[in-house]
C-alpha cells in the first residue's frame, strides 16, 4: 500500500503505563510539554455484560482478544494472580485505558513495568523471558466491540517498577548523594522495597504481597461482619475510604473508624517490612 503524496505519518506519543492490580495509570506529555495523567480502575470480567443496554457510561467497554470477550469498567474479577501483567486481562485493561485517554487509532510508544521480584532473577539479572513475555502479550490484537479503533502500540519497553523513583532522585543535582537511596513502591497487590546505590546498583530488593487492595480486603470483611451483608463492591469500598461513609440498603453508615483501623493495620504490616529491608547492613561500603 502506497501513501498519498504529502501524507505525514503521525508521530508516536511516549506514554508511561502502570498496569496495576487496582488501577491502570497513564502519564504523557503534550506537544507543549504539559504533563498529562489518566487512570481507570482495573475492573474487568470475561464475557459480555450488556454493553450499550445496561449502562451508558463511556468508561465501560467490550473488547475481544485471543478469541475471548471481556467487559471493562463494571465490577470485575480477581486480578491478583502471579502472571496478571502477562495476561489478556492486563492487555485489555491497558488498551481500554489508552483508548479512554484519547489515543484510540493513534500510534504510541509505551513504557511499562514489572514488580521487582518478576523483573529480576534471583541472581540479580533481568528476567528476559518475563520481559519478552509482557512485550509479546501487549502486542497481540485487541478488538473493540463497538467497532471503534484501538490504540496502536508501535514500541514497548519494560522496566523494573520502583526504580524510576531512584533515577529521578539521583538525576537531580540538588538531591545527589553518595549514600544509599531507599524506595518504597506501594501498588494494588504488591509493595516493592529497594535500596540502591549511586549508579542504580541494587543493594537490597524485596517484594511483598501487600498493598492498597489489602485495605479493601480488611474493610470488606469488617463491613460484611458488622452489617451482615454478603459482599461490598470495590467501587463502594473506594468511596467509603474517601468519605468515611457507606450506604447499605439505602441508609448511610459512618465507617470512618473502621477505615482508620484497617489503614493502620496495613500500614503497620508495611512498616515492619520496610524496616526489615532498610535496616539490613549494607554489603558494600559507601
Amino acid at each position: 500500500m502506497s501513501l498519498k503524496a504529502g501524507f505525514v505519518p503521525e508521530e508516536p506519543v511516549n506514554v508511561g503505563v502502570d498496569d496495576g492490580y487496582a488501577a491502570v495509570k497513564l502519564a504523557w506529555q503534550d506537544p507543549d510539554g504539559t504533563l498529562r495523567t489518566f487512570s481507570v480502575p482495573s475492573r474487568i470480567q470475561q464475557g459480555s455484560f450488556g454493553i450499550g443496554t445496561l449502562t451508558s457510561d463511556a468508561r465501560v467497554g467490550g473488547y475481544e482478544t485471543e478469541g475471548l470477550f471481556f467487559t471493562v469498567g463494571i465490577e470485575g474479577e480477581e486480578t491478583r494472580f502471579p502472571d496478571f501483567n502477562l495476561s489478556p486481562l492486563a492487555r485489555v485493561l491497558a488498551h481500554h485505558a489508552l483508548d479512554q485517554a484519547g489515543f484510540e487509532g493513534r500510534p504510541v510508544r509505551i513504557a511499562s513495568g514489572l514488580p521487582l521480584n518478576r523483573y529480576f532473577l534471583r541472581i540479580g539479572k533481568p528476567d528476559e523471558e518475563q520481559i519478552a513475555g509482557k512485550i509479546e502479550s501487549f502486542a497481540r490484537p485487541v478488538i473493540r466491540a463497538d467497532g471503534g479503533e484501538t490504540v496502536r502500540i508501535v514500541q514497548h519497553k519494560v522496566f523494573a517498577q520502583g526504580l524510576a523513583a531512584a533515577l529521578d532522585w539521583l538525576s537531580d543535582p540538588k538531591r545527589r548523594t553518595s549514600g544509599e537511596v531507599g524506595i518504597v513502591d506501594i501498588g494494588g497487590q504488591t509493595t516493592d522495597i529497594s535500596v540502591v546505590l549511586p549508579g542504580l546498583l541494587r543493594e537490597r530488593v524485596a517484594t511483598y504481597d501487600i498493598g492498597v487492595l489489602s485495605v479493601h480486603d480488611l474493610l470488606r470483611r469488617r463491613v460484611c461482619g458488622t452489617h451482615r451483608v454478603d459482599d461490598v463492591p470495590s467501587e463502594t469500598l473506594e468511596k467509603a475510604l474517601a468519605t468515611g461513609s457507606l450506604q447499605i440498603w439505602g441508609k448511610n453508615h459512618d465507617v470512618g473508624k473502621e477505615c482508620e483501623a484497617v489503614i493502620h493495620d496495613v500500614w503497620s504490616q508495611l512498616e515492619r517490612r520496610i524496616r526489615s529491608v532498610f535496616e539490613k547492613k549494607s554489603r558494600v561500603s559507601t
